[in-house]
């Protein structure tokens, strides 16, 4: 089932066209990762699916309904924080959120501090309730946010840029929270960052744009291609002879050539080149970046 769906939007500002003719969708429990160079339009279609801005035709759906045609009923489902989340220094973390949960309207009063002390405990936050905010660090502070969008049982939290300025630590408690969150609640997420490896590390699905347009959807996996091992051979011409019959093969130095090969296949791969009296030197996996498959893809 999809939690978000993305329908031929466009978005103009005069006579600039930021978002064309866009769409994807987000499916239930996927932690999909959205990128795009600067200027592609991330920020503009994020304003876009929290209501602040309506699009220029299209429609943007939550669970099936529409934000522009039933934009209060639509957002009860999103939890959203937009780069760094801003609180009031002087409250402490409990009040701030307890502050915040008076805008949810399914809250009624007895329940207020019951869900605070619930989103608290899910982001690690609850020895740290009574502390004033203005102590906290970066990554208490974007654990709060996720607090905050917590409060309102989201299906899918939209994050843009959510570990700017955190360090590698922050970053993988951030990381960690985010997973843990999708296997206890179960919601969706939907993550723009130019963190290319933390976004490697965490999201199962990706949606990349260029200049407003979709160019590519599906999962992470998917976007890497087949498998590459770099073979370390001798003699070179021959076993390259034997490897190309099944397999794309290119010569990368004097003694080694670079396979695509599912992994499950090396094996058999190795004990054909050996049965051929192939001396197999060494065998080794190249791990891709998405990095460099995202700067292919949005230069090509």
């Amino acid at each position: 089932m999809n939690v978000l769906d993305v329908e031929h939007v466009t978005k103009k500002v005069g006579s600039r066209t930021l978002i064309d003719q866009l769409s994807f969708s987000v499916q239930k429990g996927q932690i999909c990762g959205f990128l795009g160079p600067n200027g592609a339009g991330k920020t503009t279609l994020i304003r876009l699916l929290t209501g602040l801005i309506r699009p220029t035709s299209g429609d943007l759906k939550i669970k099936g309904t529409s934000v522009i045609q039933n934009r209060t009923q639509a957002l009860q489902h999103v939890g959203a924080i937009v780069e760094s989340p801003i609180f009031f220094p002087y409250l402490t973390g409990r009040k701030a959120l307890f502050n915040l949960a008076r805008l949810h309207p399914q809250l009624k009063r007895h329940q207020r501090q019951r869900k605070v002390r619930e989103v608290l405990e899910k982001v690690g936050l609850t020895d740290a309730a009574e502390q004033k905010v203005r102590t906290y660090s970066l990554g208490m502070k974007q654990r709060l946010g996720i607090a905050q969008a917590l409060l309102g049982d989201p299906e899918i939290i939209i994050l843009d840029e959510p570990a700017n300025g955190l360090d590698p630590m922050g970053m993988r408690e951030l990381r960690n929270l985010i997973l843990q969150l999708r296997k206890d609640v179960g919601c969706s997420f939907l993550i723009s960052s130019h963190l290319l490896d933390e976004l490697q590390q965490l999201c199962d699905h990706l949606v990349v744009i260029k200049e407003g347009k979709h160019i590519w959807q599906g999962d992470i996996d998917e976007i890497f291609g087949e498998t590459q091992y770099v073979y370390t051979l001798s003699p070179l011409s021959k076993a390259k002879t034997i490897i190309q019959r099944e397999y794309s093969v290119q010569t990368l130095a004097q003694n080694q050539l670079q396979v695509e090969i599912p992994d499950e296949e090396v094996s058999r791969l190795n004990q054909i080149l050996i049965q051929n009296d192939i001396q197999v030197i060494r065998v080794e996996k190249q791990q891709k970046r998405l990095e460099d498959v995202f700067v292919e893809m949005v230069t090509s």
